[in-house]
C-alpha cells in the first residue's frame, strides 16, 4: 500500500465506496442458516439479507431490495445520481460482507428441508418423506402407507416436527416401521416391525404389549439391532402407536401359528415356516427345531433314497410313524410313544431318522433330533412345537434320571405338559407320535402297569443282523435322509387334507381306522388296548402306499402283531424284574451270608441274607443286577409294593428298606416275602 507524500490532498472516495457507506450505516448484514445434507456436510449456503438498524430485528430486506434504497441517499447527498456501475460495484462490496456474517440458526422449516435432503425446498413434502423408502426396491412397506403428522422421514431416520418452531427431535436412529400384524390361534397379536440395518432390512414379531412399551421395546428387540436408545425409547413408542393408527387399512392382517401341524380352524396344516402360515412358537429355545422343518431335495429323490427299505420292516415302521403323525386329530387319537430298543449299531437311530426326514432334516448337527439328556420342561417344549407331527427323542442312556422317562411317558397320552405356576410352562399343548430310541427300553424305566399300552415297543434289529452288509444298508440309507428330507411329510399332509374335504371324508377315514382296529385286537386285554395305536401306523402305511408317497405296499395285517403284541406278562415290568432277582438268587446263592457262614467275603461283597420273612437283599445289589437287565430298581418297586412281594416297616423312611444285619453290619435291606419270591400266592 503506498502512502500519500506530505502536504498532497488526500483521494476523495469513489462513488461505490460512498454507496457501501450509506448501506453501513442503515443496516446489519446476515445470512440464513447453510443447507446441509444427512450426513452435516453444506450442500449449499445461506442467502444474504438485511436488518433496517432503526427498525429492530423483527424486520428484514433481501440484499438486492436496498439498492435503490441506498440509490436515493446517494442523490439526496451528493445532488446527481451514482452512476450504474458504481451502484452495482458498491452491492458486490456488500454482498461479500453479508456472505462473510455469522449463518442464522436454522429454522423448524429449514431443519426439516435439510433432513429431507431437498436444498432450498422449504414447505415439508406432501408424503412426509416416504419416497425416500418407497423408492427402494427392497421397501418393505405395504402399498397405500402414509407418513402421519407431525413425523417426518429422514435419511437418517424418523424425526419428529415441533409445532413451536424450534426444531425436531429425533425418535428413531434409523427407518423403523409396523408393516403386519399377526394373530395367533388365541387372539393375541404379534406387531412385524421392520427396520434398516446398514444396508439390509430386519423384521422381527413382537408381542402388542411390548410395542406399546418403549424401554420394553428396546430390551426385546436391542441385540437385534433396533435403531431406538432408551432415552427416546417415549418417542418410538408413539411413533408406532401413530403409524399403526394412519395406516390401519394399509397393514395386512395375517394369522400366525404357534405350533406346526393342524392349526385351530381344523383345515390349515403348517409343514414348516411359512408353509402356508408364519410360525412364532411360543418359546425361543423352539427356534432350532422349527428351523430344522424345512425341504432338502424332491419327493423323488427321497423316495429313491427310501426305495431299498422293502425288505426292513422295522425301519419301515419308523417311516409309518413320521407318516402316522398327521392322522391322530381327525382320528381322534391321543398321542403316544414307539420305542426301538436294543443293542447298539443295529440301526436304532437311523431308524428315526428315516421317520423325521418326513418333515425336517433328520442329521444329528440340526435340532430336528432331540435327546433323552434334557429336562422334563425341555421335553414339554419340544413337544409343545407340534401338533400332528413327530417327534424323536433318541438314547435313553443318556438319561440323567430315569424318573425322567417315567413321567414322560406317563405324560405323553394327556397331550399336555405339567400343571405349574410361577410363570414356568402350565400345561402346555401337543399332538405327536414320540419315536424314542436306546439301548434300554423306555418301558423299563416306569412303574406304571399301564405304560406298555401307550409304549409300542420294538425289540428287533432294525437293519437285521447280517454284518457288513446290514451295516452297509444302514450307512446308506442314513447318508440319503440326511441330504433328502422334509417332502413325503407335506406331500402326504396335501392328500389327506383333500380327502378330508370331501364330503363324508372325516367318517371315512374313521370307518378305515375302525376296521383295522378290530383286524389287529388279538386276543389279550393289552393287545386290544395297543390296537387303535398300531392300527393309526397301519392306516398310515396304506394311505402312503395308495397316494405313491412311498414305493412299495403297506404290510399285511397279519405282519403287525409279531412287531408289537406280546403276553400279559411281558408287559407286567414288576413281575418281570422279580423273575430277575429270582434268577440272581438262584445264581448267588454263594453270596449270601448267614450265621453259620465260615467263609471269607466274596471278592464282590456280600449280596444279602436270609432272614425270616424271607431273602434280605442289599439295596445297590439289587439296583445294579436290575439295571445290567434294562430295569429301574425305583421304577419297579412301586409295583412290587403293590403286589405284597416286600416287607415293610411304617416306622422307617421310606417303609420297603428295613433294617437288617448282614455279616453284623446293620444297613437297610429290601426284605422279599419268601411266599411271593416262590409263586405261593399264586
Amino acid at each position: 500500500m503506498t502512502q500519500e507524500k506530505p502536504g498532497k490532498p488526500a483521494r476523495p472516495k469513489s462513488a461505490a465506496s460512498l454507496l457501501v457507506g450509506i448501506a453501513n450505516e442503515l443496516y446489519t448484514f446476515h445470512r440464513t442458516a447453510d443447507t446441509r445434507g444427512p450426513d452435516g456436510e453444506v450442500i449449499s449456503e445461506g442467502s444474504a439479507y438485511v436488518r433496517p438498524k432503526q427498525a429492530g430485528d423483527n424486520v428484514t430486506l433481501q440484499l438486492e431490495d436496498i439498492r435503490p434504497n441506498i440509490a436515493a441517499v446517494y442523490e439526496a447527498e451528493h445532488g446527481h445520481a451514482a452512476a450504474v456501475a458504481a451502484l452495482g460495484n458498491a452491492m458486490t462490496v456488500l454482498l461479500g460482507k453479508a456472505r462473510q456474517a455469522r449463518p442464522d440458526a436454522p429454522t423448524a422449516k429449514e431443519q426439516v428441508a435439510g433432513l429431507l435432503g431437498a436444498p432450498g425446498a422449504g414447505p415439508i413434502p406432501a408424503d412426509r418423506g416416504l419416497a425416500i423408502v418407497t423408492s427402494r426396491d427392497d421397501c418393505p412397506l405395504p402399498e397405500g402407507y402414509v407418513i402421519p403428522e407431525p413425523y417426518v422421514v429422514a435419511p437418517d431416520g424418523i424425526h419428529l416436527v415441533k409445532h413451536d418452531g424450534t426444531g425436531h427431535a429425533r425418535v428413531t436412529w434409523a427407518w423403523l416401521f409396523p408393516v403386519r400384524v399377526y394373530i395367533d390361534p388365541a387372539g393375541d397379536q404379534l406387531v412385524e416391525l421392520a427396520w434398516r440395518d446398514g444396508r439390509r432390512w430386519v423384521s422381527r414379531l413382537i408381542r402388542r404389549a411390548i410395542t406399546k412399551s418403549g424401554r420394553k421395546l428396546v430390551t426385546e428387540a436391542g441385540d437385534a439391532g433396533l435403531p431406538v436408545i432408551e432415552a427416546e425409547a417415549r418417542q418410538a413408542e408413539r411413533w408406532l402407536a401413530a403409524a399403526e393408527a394412519a395406516n390401519h387399512e394399509a397393514i395386512a392382517r395375517h394369522p400366525v401359528a404357534r405350533q406346526l401341524g393342524w392349526q385351530a380352524d381344523g383345515r390349515t396344516f403348517v409343514t414348516g415356516q411359512d408353509s402356508p402360515w408364519r410360525v412364532e412358537p411360543s418359546y425361543s429355545d423352539q427356534a432350532g427345531a422349527l428351523a430344522a422343518h424345512r425341504p432338502q431335495g424332491t419327493l423323488a429323490s427321497w423316495q429313491q433314497v427310501i426305495g431299498d427299505l422293502g425288505p426292513y420292516v422295522v425301519v419301515r415302521l419308523g417311516l409309518y410313524a413320521g407318516l402316522a403323525a398327521p392322522l391322530l386329530v381327525p382320528l381322534e387319537l391321543d398321542s403316544f410313544t414307539i420305542d426301538f430298543s436294543g443293542k447298539s449299531t443295529r440301526g436304532k437311530t437311523i431308524t428315526a431318522q428315516v421317520g423325521l426326514s418326513c418333515w425336517a432334516d433328520p442329521s444329528e448337527r440340526s435340532d430336528g433330533l432331540f435327546s433323552w439328556k434334557t429336562k422334563i420342561i425341555g421335553v414339554e417344549k419340544r413337544l409343545n412345537l407340534v401338533c400332528g407331527l413327530p417327534v424323536v427323542v433318541d438314547e435313553t442312556r443318556v438319561v440323567t434320571s430315569p424318573e425322567l422317562v417315567d413321567s414322560v411317558i406317563y405324560q405323553i397320552p394327556k397331550n399336555h405338559g405339567q400343571a405349574r405356576g410361577g410363570g414356568w410352562p402350565n400345561m402346555i399343548p401337543w399332538r405327536a407320535i414320540v419315536i424314542s430310541t436306546g439301548e434300554q427300553a423306555a418301558t423299563s424305566f416306569t412303574s406304571h402297569q399301564g405304560a406298555s399300552a401307550r409304549v409300542l415297543s420294538v425289540q428287533s434289529p432294525p437293519f437285521g443282523t447280517e454284518g457288513a452288509d446290514s451295516r452297509a444298508a444302514a450307512e446308506s440309507v442314513r447318508t440319503g435322509v440326511e441330504t433328502n428330507y422334509g417332502t413325503a411329510g407335506p406331500a402326504f399332509t396335501a392328500r389327506l387334507q383333500a380327502a378330508l374335504a370331501e364330503a363324508g371324508g372325516p367318517e371315512k377315514l374313521r370307518t378305515r381306522h375302525e376296521e383295522l382296529t378290530e383286524l389287529l385286537r388279538g386276543g389279550t386285554d393289552m393287545t386290544g388296548r395297543r390296537a387303535p395305536l398300531v392300527a393309526c401306523l397301519a392306516l398310515a402305511a396304506q394311505l402312503a402306499a395308495e397316494w405313491q408317497i412311498v414305493p412299495y405296499q403297506a404290510p399285511d395285517a397279519s405282519e403287525w402283531p409279531a412287531l408289537f403284541t406280546s403276553a400279559d406278562q411281558r408287559d407286567n415290568r414288576p413281575e418281570m424284574a422279580l423273575d430277575i432277582v429270582r434268577e440272581y438268587l438262584a445264581s448267588h446263592d454263594d453270596s449270601m451270608w448267614s450265621p453259620m457262614t465260615t467263609e471269607r467275603s466274596p471278592a464282590t461283597g456280600w449280596i444279602g441274607h436270609e432272614a425270616a420273612e424271607g431273602p434280605a437283599l442289599l439295596p445297590e445289589k439289587v439296583r445294579a443286577e436290575l439295571r445290567r437287565c434294562g430295569y429301574e430298581m425305583e421304577a419297579v418297586v412301586p409295583g412290587w409294593l403293590e403286589m405284597g412281594a416286600l416287607v415293610t416297616k411304617e416306622n422307617q423312611r421310606p417303609p420297603y428298606l428295613v433294617n437288617r444285619s448282614t455279616a453284623g453290619r446293620q444297613s437297610r435291606h429290601l426284605v422279599f416275602k419268601r411266599e411271593v419270591l416262590s409263586g405261593q400266592d399264586e
